[in-house]
């Protein structure tokens, strides 16, 4: 063949080969991931306490819970999607982390009382969820988590984290419907959770006319007092029926009444399982074993009655000696007998098995200072170790 010819026919071949039809390639499925979008960076604390006192009474019922989440149990790593559940993931964007569990985070024994993680989430603190710092696709979580059981909508679980730290106190609820709940003691950053110390009073009574300084060292903020309570203290003037002459005023009282703020938990390891409707027979009582007179008590059960008797049953525990580091008193002169009643009570719907408190009978003797004062349990109470 001639190398003309030649030529040609290698044309012809290429041009066949270009103008025949291409055999299609297989199809290749490829996984789609939804993209991962980090949590904003921002200093989330006043947000965190907005939420946590939110919590005390309605757990944002016009939230959507988180479905579709994942946790990683060995990194402490929850993931999800910033392309489904778009309300519970703006919730997340806003430190309120609301995920949804197939019913109960923990199982109880009724008769032991004794708690039984169904999740990592359940898990008593430092173990489970909680063992290490955790994070929310990625990132250090600030902000409080709060898990719904999605069969009927209820709330399970309330807990705070401050970059990635068990904050505040750690809350679930059992199988029996009952809550649980668990200080975080670390020393770590910690975020106080605010919450009222109601009405303590002062009486005063001196065994003659007395000029007396009261000076308050509340570990919180006093948000109300009457009368005001100017910064170098209460200055008196106390007549031996307890009339009290404000030097700031010029008015007279018949006791110092001062409220605040503190973020401080009272344990309620101990104390009394008393029906609502029993209160005041109970008060009464208790009240006089501790030293206060017939007109203190007055004040004291009108005041607390009607929460009390609101619930079918309370724990309710005298924290003297633990409100007594949380609010030191200088009194100048200084009285010869002290009284301080600090109520905590937690309501109850219906009776428990309590280790009962033992109270000491006080005595009054001489210049006498009594006061007393209380508050409702934050929310859930520390089972005893």
């Amino acid at each position: 063949m001639h190398m003309k010819q030649l030529l040609v026919l290698c044309c012809g071949v290429l041009f066949l080969i270009q103008c025949a039809p291409s055999t299609p390639k297989p199809t290749q499925v490829v996984a789609v991931q939804h993209e991962v979008v980090p949590l904003p960076q921002s200093d989330p604390r006043e947000e965190i306490l907005s939420t946590y006192q939110t919590l005390q009474t309605t757990p944002f019922p016009d939230s959507v819970p988180l479905v579709e989440w994942n946790y990683d149990a060995d990194s402490n790593n929850l993931t999800f999607s910033t392309q489904e559940n778009k309300a519970a993931a703006l919730m997340a964007y806003n430190h309120r982390l609301y995920l949804a569990f197939d019913g109960p985070l923990v199982k109880e024994n009724p008769r032991t009382l004794r708690l039984h993680a169904q999740s990592p989430f359940g898990s008593i603190p430092k173990a489970g969820a909680y063992k290490k710092v955790f994070r929310v696709n990625g990132q250090l979580y600030s902000g409080v988590l709060i898990g719904v059981d999605q069969n009927d909508g209820t709330t399970i679980l309330k807990v705070a984290f401050y970059e990635g730290i068990r904050v505040g106190s750690f809350e679930v609820k059992s199988d029996l419907g009952r809550w649980h709940q668990h200080n975080f003691n670390e020393d770590m950053p910690t975020l106080a959770v605010p919450d009222v110390v109601r009405k303590p009073v002062l009486y005063l009574y001196p065994e003659q006319p007395t000029r007396i300084q009261v000076q308050l060292q509340f570990k919180g903020e006093v948000v109300h007092s009457y009368p005001h309570y100017p910064q170098q203290g209460w200055q008196v003037l106390a007549q031996p029926d307890g009339t009290l002459l404000d030097e700031q005023s010029g008015k007279t009282y018949p006791y110092l009444f001062w409220e605040g703020r503190s973020g401080y938990r009272y344990e309620l390891k101990e104390g009394f399982v008393v029906e609502g409707s029993g209160s005041a027979d109970f008060l009464d009582q208790t009240l006089a074993h501790l030293g206060l007179n017939r007109k203190e008590a007055t004040d004291f059960i009108t005041y607390w009655l009607p929460g009390l008797e609101r619930s079918p049953y309370n724990l309710i525990h005298f924290s003297t000696e633990a409100y007594a580091t949380q609010a030191p008193l200088h009194i100048q002169p200084a009285p010869e007998t002290l009284i301080r009643v600090f109520m905590v009570y937690q309501p109850l719907a219906a009776p428990i098995d309590w280790p009962q408190q033992q109270l000491p009978k006080a005595r009054r003797q001489g210049y006498t200072v009594v006061e007393w004062g209380g508050k409702k349990a934050q929310s859930g109470f520390s089972l005893p170790q």
